[in-house]
């Protein structure tokens, strides 16, 4: 009856995004709305040379991973504040993956299920981690399989944007090449189609 999902295109700034909200109420689609919006307001600034970096920064890493890593911090922060102030909104979250493309390299990052794909020639691969209990039990390849894609507690999430007070995002980074497609999915893709279909 409601659909949660919320996506955010920057092709300027080589920024992709693709959110599912959930919480009643319609808590899920301000949970999803409210997380894309930070992370493009922290992009923003984190894209100055003066940025202070209140949140850290790991040195090893290329600058996109560090920016994607602090966005989707700043991004939990916003929504678990918001679900904490109201409590019509208590416990309102929101899956998250961010694909950041610069100079030819990609940078992403996401929490909870919605998934990042990449299709190089005949190849499907798929880059992000569910954040499921299913894949939490099987392992990834495990929780992909047909089997399990009708398993009952598939849709139940391990981590997600704005339920808990502190985020872990998974964040990679990879180098592209000519007619790489990246394809960013919510659950209602990847819950219908396998990979192979995807791709």
């Amino acid at each position: 009856t409601a659909n949660e999902d919320h996506w955010h295109i920057d092709v300027g700034c080589g920024l992709f995004m693709v959110a599912d909200g959930m919480g009643g109420h319609q808590a899920g689609e301000i949970a999803a709305h409210l997380a894309v919006a930070e992370v493009v307001a922290d992009l923003a600034v984190s894209a100055g040379e003066a940025f202070a970096w209140p949140l850290g920064r790991d040195s090893s890493q290329p600058l996109a991973f560090n920016r994607l890593s602090h966005a989707l911090r700043r991004a939990n922060d916003a929504v678990y504040a918001a679900g904490v102030a109201d409590p019509a909104l208590m416990g309102m979250g929101t899956t998250l993956t961010v694909l950041l493309i610069d100079e030819g390299r990609a940078a992403i990052g996401s929490v909870g299920d919605s998934r990042a794909y990449l299709v190089r020639g005949p190849r499907v691969e798929v880059l992000t981690n569910d954040d499921t209990w299913l894949a939490s039990v099987l392992g990834r390849d495990g929780a992909r399989d047909a089997a399990a894609r009708s398993h009952p507690m598939r849709h139940v999430l391990t981590s997600v944007i704005g339920a808990r007070e502190l985020a872990r995002p998974e964040v990679i980074t990879l180098a592209l090449v000519p007619d790489d497609i990246l394809v960013l999915a919510t659950d209602g893709l990847h819950n219908v189609l396998d990979d192979d279909r995807i791709g």
